[in-house]
């Protein structure tokens, strides 16, 4: 995320460092693992919250924590009425996603596949039937106001992979990752094709939130899962740069949007050669790493 929010702002970084409208970069594959980990993490959170029956504090808890996530990124992207557009970005969009999640996060697999195909078929029905779509292309990010019926597919497939996870079972966790990884990326791939006779190419598109984009994302979130897995379970070793990031991840979000933001003003230009994005990446970095690092060293976990 630091990588590519970063680096993304230099007219002289390759085109797989930036996100695009009707094709897919590596840029375009980080906002979904996001939510992707969201949906585990509630999966969870709420599995753990209703050990002793009593399910409705803990979807009382999840839902004011989506609210307030939805509070915070309002004020963090902009809380004028006039910024309402730009408010459809990382976190607003988990908050929403959250909350039409919720209701299938204690399900079976099967309802929450459903559940995730039907939002994805919602909002493909009306970006193709409306104006809508074109609108959001032109006019707002990540989906816009409806998108987060897009991103809650990506976060209701994370909640699979959380069963998954949970099993340990070395041989259902592999063979489930590759099984869903490889499904969810063809039928993205399939999607995106033109069939004659039938419908036109549907793009690959973090901006509109398109068919392709969530399922092919979601496929290469459980396969991308499967080297962490390899490594810190199977191998028994961690990654201590990484558990310190993610730690506060909400924290380490935040400051590196404050950067951003002060990006290109104090800095560097967006016409700076690779050399001087590269030296300014690694000040950024190593800022956001000093914030994390410092509150790991300090005992301090900042949840909402």
């Amino acid at each position: 995320m630091i990588l590519v929010n970063y680096l993304g702002g230099f007219d002289s970084m390759p085109w797989q460092f930036k996100h695009h409208d009707h094709r897919m970069s590596y840029a375009d594959t980080i906002a979904p693992l996001f939510m992707f980990v969201v949906g585990m993490g509630m999966r969870l959170s709420l599995q753990r919250r209703s050990l002793n029956g009593h399910t409705t504090p803990a979807y009382t808890a999840a839902l004011r924590r989506n609210i307030t996530l939805i509070a915070v990124g309002i004020v963090l992207y902009g809380p004028r009425l006039e910024n309402w557009l730009y408010w459809w970005d990382a976190l607003v969009d988990i908050g929403f996603a959250g909350i039409l999640a919720l209701p299938f996060l204690m399900r079976s697999v099967l309802v929450r596949t459903a559940a995730a195909i039907g939002y994805l078929v919602l909002f493909q029905s009306i970006s193709m039937t409306t104006a809508y779509g074109e609108w959001t292309l032109s006019n707002s990010i990540d989906g816009g106001p409806l998108g987060p019926l897009s991103w809650a597919t990506l976060l209701l497939f994370g909640t699979i992979l959380q069963d998954l996870s949970v099993s340990k079972n070395s041989r259902k966790i592999i063979t489930g990752c590759l099984a869903w990884g490889l499904a969810l990326s063809a039928a993205g791939w399939m999607l995106h094709l033109s069939w004659p006779g039938l419908k036109a190419e549907w793009p690959f598109s973090q901006r509109g939130m398109t068919a392709p984009y969530p399922l092919y994302s979601a496929g290469l979130c459980f396969l991308g899962y499967l080297p962490f897995y390899w490594w810190c379970d199977v191998k028994k070793r961690n990654i201590p740069h990484l558990r310190t990031l993610g730690m506060n991840a909400l924290v380490v979000y935040i400051v590196q949007q404050a950067l951003s933001d002060l990006h290109g003003s104090f800095v560097v230009g967006r016409d700076s050669q690779p050399v001087m994005a590269a030296i300014g990446f690694v000040a950024f970095y190593l800022t956001c790493y000093a914030v994390a690092w410092r509150l790991r060293k300090d005992g301090v976990i900042i949840r909402l």
